[in-house]
């Protein structure tokens, strides 16, 4: 028997495995055989064995290669399987915990835009007095010019105090919007990472 026969057998053993596990084994024992030289054939044939017992050797390498994978990918699927149970057991405890942060979250933002809405209630409306303060003043400085002009003084002032605060206002206001932005994100951020350890 030379290579040629010996590689041809040992393909026609090895039939039943994908083609490209045929050509791999193949490609490798031919490059043996290379290696060796033509003038050593015979002992290379005789160190290798029958092709029979070769391809025997390959299909049970590639049988527990197979198995390896197939173990691997059922683990993998496994973890997902647990996953899966335990994202469904966990449900009845998770989801009022995530309806309470909501609400939470819902209920610091309608206290601080109440907060943001009272302040800029409150400058319009001393603004708004100082205007009618000084209205009411004009009204009355044909009966009493004295305390016409104490109403009116009185409604400028107020006016004056409103316009100085505005600005003190607005930063007041862009501050609170800020800050509770930052700490919605904050909690919002430690919410989502302690779910990602959980996990």
């Amino acid at each position: 028997m030379d290579k040629a026969s010996y590689l041809k057998k040992l393909r026609w053993k090895l039939r039943r495995l994908p083609v490209q596990e045929i050509d791999a084994a193949l490609a490798y024992y031919e490059e043996y055989f290379e290696e060796a030289g033509q003038e050593n054939e015979q002992q290379v044939i005789k160190q290798l064995g029958s092709p029979s017992a070769v391809a025997a050797q390959i299909i049970a390498d590639f049988a527990l290669k197979d198995i390896d994978s197939t173990a691997s990918s059922t683990k993998k699927n496994m973890t997902t399987l647990w996953l899966v149970i335990l994202a469904i057991l966990s449900a009845p405890l998770s989801l009022p915990l995530l309806a309470t942060v909501f609400l939470l979250i819902l209920t610091v933002g309608i206290v601080i835009f109440s907060i943001i809405f009272s302040i800029i209630a409150v400058i319009v409306s001393i603004f708004l007095g100082g205007i009618a303060a000084f209205i009411a003043g004009f009204l009355v400085l044909m009966e009493h010019w004295p305390t016409a002009l104490l109403f009116m003084g009185l409604g400028l002032i107020v006016i004056g105090i409103s316009i100085l605060l505005y600005p003190f206002v607005a930063r007041v206001i862009k501050k609170i919007g800020q800050v509770s932005v930052q700490i919605v994100s904050q909690l919002f951020h430690k919410i989502t990472k302690k779910r990602q350890e959980e996990f």
